[in-house]
């Protein structure tokens, strides 16, 4: 065959297509073994309990489990029912790896109180604080109440009976020594009208904020918000401790020009005590790095930071103990129940 000088030069053409698609592969091999860089998880496949149905648990658990699996290679967590008692028994008893609860439940719990009925749940560590609620006490502009000693006498709404705030608005008031006249009980659909009409004198709520229904009332209605002391908010926790310090953000409601240092419940991931000391730093870092991910789901979800650990009352991992005290972050050492 005799070679032209075209025929060369397509010859050339060739091997330099070839050399380029080599290149162009090795340097997927290269990217590839970066990405395979992320560390072992201690097992492929684990576990994270939430809740039954639509509460803001499972909401919480299933935009935080792409995060976790996205920072290991080959982990894959499947999410589980539960629910804030239930999970603390499910991760002391192994039947899974990770769960979220809530301040209260896991003091009680870890204490053999309550709903444990003399039980101690102590096989699980706090990992991160995830979202809080908070005690709020509002009233009317013009309604004469300034603080909280000017509950005495009134009436307070509270909620439905039993609840989360009626229960904190008895056990505040008793610790304050302020006797309101009644406590009223009321779905909060209704509670805001009731405030409006004048057939209650404040509203005492814990939960996430902001409230459709204070929304609501502050469209037509100048409110005011009653602010604990710092004195009132320690001495309180030392009496309660399965309640949690948090801050309430300015600007939450009009009539909220700062922040109201208040009391709630701090809502955290909790894990096994066997879970690696690398991984749960790995996790952690992976966590805090994409707080924006979580609030996508819901806004209350970008309280995953680290000042919000002082929230949780149960002991740290001790590697996620070891991770906070290197960044300076502020703990606390809940006190052990009363005898």
């Amino acid at each position: 065959m005799v070679r032209t000088h075209a025929t060369e030069e397509i010859s050339m053409k060739m091997s330099a297509k070839i050399l380029g698609a080599a290149a162009v592969a090795a340097g997927f091999m290269v990217s590839g073994a970066f990405a395979q860089s992320k560390p072992t998880p201690p097992k492929p496949v684990m576990s994270a309990s939430s809740q039954v149905g639509g509460s803001l648990y499972v909401t919480y658990v299933a935009a935080w489990i792409p995060i976790v699996q996205d920072a290991f290679d080959g982990l894959s967590i499947s999410q589980e029912p539960g629910g804030s008692s239930q999970n603390i028994m499910l991760v002391s008893g192994g039947q899974t790896d990770f769960g979220i609860t809530a301040s209260s439940q896991a003091y009680i719990g870890y204490h053999g109180l309550g709903w444990a009925n003399g039980t101690k749940y102590q096989d699980f560590v706090a990992l991160h604080p995830s979202f809080p609620t908070y005690m709020t006490v509002v009233t009317l502009a013009d309604s004469g109440i300034e603080n909280f000693s000017d509950l005495a006498g009134k009436e307070l709404a509270v909620g439905v009976p039993g609840g989360g705030s009626d229960t904190i608005a008895r056990e505040l008031m008793g610790y304050l020594g302020v006797e309101p006249d009644r406590y009223v009980n009321a779905s909060w659909e209704d509670t805001g009208g009731l405030l409006r009409d004048g057939l209650a004198d404040a509203i005492l709520y814990i939960a996430g904020h902001p409230a459709g229904f204070m929304q609501e009332l502050e469209v037509n209605q100048q409110l005011k918000f009653l602010q604990l002391s710092n004195d009132q908010i320690d001495g309180f926790l030392e009496e309660y401790p399965y309640y949690a310090p948090v801050d309430l953000k300015a600007g939450t409601y009009k009539a909220m020009t700062e922040d109201l240092n208040t009391v709630g419940q701090m809502n955290f991931m909790m894990g096994s005590p066997d879970l690696p000391d690398d991984f749960v730093v790995t996790l952690l870092d992976a966590v805090y790095a994409n707080t924006d991910k979580l609030a996508q789901s819901h806004p209350n979800f970008s309280q995953t930071r680290l000042e919000n650990v002082r929230g949780m009352p149960t002991p740290l991992h001790p590697a996620a103990k070891r991770y906070y005290e290197e960044k300076g972050v502020e703990m606390r050492q809940a006190a052990s129940p009363k005898q």
